[in-house]
């Protein structure tokens, strides 16, 4: 049983394994005997369905992958009979839903919004459009959660003129524990001499296309390496993922990448594995690049929003360009470079340094000092 009395109604677009879905899990894990806790999404993972069953009170199926009347008025009926103290939206999916049904229910209760990777993919019209809503959610929200730095000014700098009292900079929970490797990827992983990996699902924010680019580059010459790609796919990513299959059959050196799918516990995996990469072109907080630091995983990453409040050149990793595969390359080669030397050893004990301060505990102390907040 709770201690507080307030009710919570978590809301992401399904239950996928993504950062989100993750890190409102880890939350809830942790805070269960502080809140009630309940959860609306759309079905597609039932391993991780069943993973939350074991800590919520009530599951409501709501498909909020795209914008649906039938979806909208779903959740409008459930918000009127569960009657949340709050509703906690997480992405620019489930944003859209907390949104429009905040003035369909008269909002007799607080909404925040984690944003979980703010960036800006649009131009012209489409990008006044975007940052028009943008800028009338984040007004109606009781508050918005950036889970980085980076995040955090990105939107200030694109949105000018937002309530910064309204802004509050909460990272992700994150940590690691020891688990084997499957026994089907321990054993491909014997057969290579380094292993690099990536936590990346098969779309175009992870910018699959430019890391097995970056990967021909550097397999040319370092015949021990092999890729492994831990990630799943969604409909909306399929056109996406074709992309990638067909770019992956036509690789020269595709006998040493793997597409392992989604993968449970991926995170604790990464200890298994010699590096971390990843070609990202957003993020919020990089949730696996977090995991790699706890690991003592040498990373190498992209320049972007997020990861660059985790991989800092030159202390806790090498950093490349976004969208640039010569760049990924060039990193990487740094780091099979180095990997086993001093220079590596001090670049993973700052990195497992900085990542112990986005533990469970923090998170879930500010968001518990949030939601008992007068709001």
């Amino acid at each position: 049983m709770a201690e507080s009395d307030l009710k919570v109604l978590h809301l992401f677009p399904e239950f996928k394994r993504g950062g989100a879905q993750v890190n409102v899990l880890r939350f809830i894990r942790s805070s269960q005997n502080d809140f009630t806790h309940y959860v609306a999404a759309g079905p597609f993972n039932d391993d991780l369905l069943q993973e939350y069953r074991k800590y919520v009170d009530q599951i409501y199926m709501i498909d909020m992958t795209s914008l649906k009347l039938s979806s909208l008025l779903k959740l409008t009926r459930l918000i009127r009979t569960l009657r949340p103290d709050i509703v906690h939206v997480n992405g620019k999916g489930a944003a859209l839903y907390g949104f429009l049904s905040s003035f369909l229910t008269g909002k007799p209760y607080r909404i925040y919004h984690t944003m979980r990777g703010f960036h800006i993919k649009f131009s012209g019209l489409k990008l006044k459009l975007y940052l028009q809503f943008e800028k009338m959610a984040a007004r109606r929200m009781d508050g918005n959660i950036l889970v980085s730095p980076s995040e955090r000014n990105l939107l200030m700098e694109s949105i000018p003129g937002l309530d910064r009292s309204k802004l509050f900079l909460i990272p992700n929970g994150i940590s690691v524990s020891e688990v084997p490797l499957p026994r089907e990827i321990r054993e491909t992983t014997d057969r290579h001499g380094c292993n690099i990996v990536t936590l990346s699902r098969l779309s175009h924010q992870k910018d699959l296309i430019s890391m097995l680019e970056a990967f021909e580059t550097v397999a040319a010459s370092h015949p021990e390496t092999a890729l492994h790609i831990m990630g799943g796919e969604t409909p909306q990513d399929r056109e996406y993922a074709e992309q990638v299959r067909e770019k992956l059959a036509a690789c020269t050196y595709r006998d040493r990448i793997y597409l392992w799918g989604s993968v449970k516990d991926a995170g604790n995996l990464i200890r298994h594995f010699h590096i971390y990469w990843t070609t990202a072109k957003f993020e919020g907080l990089p949730t696996a690049v977090v995991e790699a630091g706890l690991s003592r995983v040498l990373t190498v990453g992209t320049d972007c929003v997020g990861n660059v409040d985790v991989i800092i050149p030159g202390k806790t990793g090498i950093l490349t360009e976004t969208g640039n595969p010569g760049s990924a390359a060039e990193g990487l080669l740094r780091a099979l470079k180095i990997r086993e030397t001093g220079e590596a050893e001090a670049l993973k004990k700052a990195a497992e340094s900085l990542c112990l301060n986005f533990s469970l505990e923090n998170n879930a102390e500010k968001l518990r000092e949030l939601y008992n907040s007068k709001g």
